[in-house]
């Protein structure tokens, strides 16, 4: 890809998403609550959305679709 090419993504980006990860800590159950891991609700997403197009997140229920958005807005 040559340089002007690439100069004339990022003009016509609107949203560029690189990279994504959200996790969501896990805790124990009892009297004492310690974190025993983390739930990675979303992974290494990545997508640029141009001027002028539309784009679509299309997955099964709960594979975290919404938390793509909320995290992109910071809801």
């Amino acid at each position: 890809m040559s340089n002007q090419t690439e100069k004339m993504e990022v003009k016509d980006a609107v949203l560029e998403v690189a990279g994504l990860c959200k996790y969501f800590p896990l805790y124990s159950t009892g009297v004492i609550r310690r974190q025993i891991g983390m739930l990675r609700a979303v992974d290494n997403v990545s997508f640029t959305l141009k001027k002028g197009k539309t784009i679509a997140l299309v997955g099964e229920s709960g594979c975290g679709k919404t938390t793509t958005a909320r995290t992109i807005l910071r809801a």
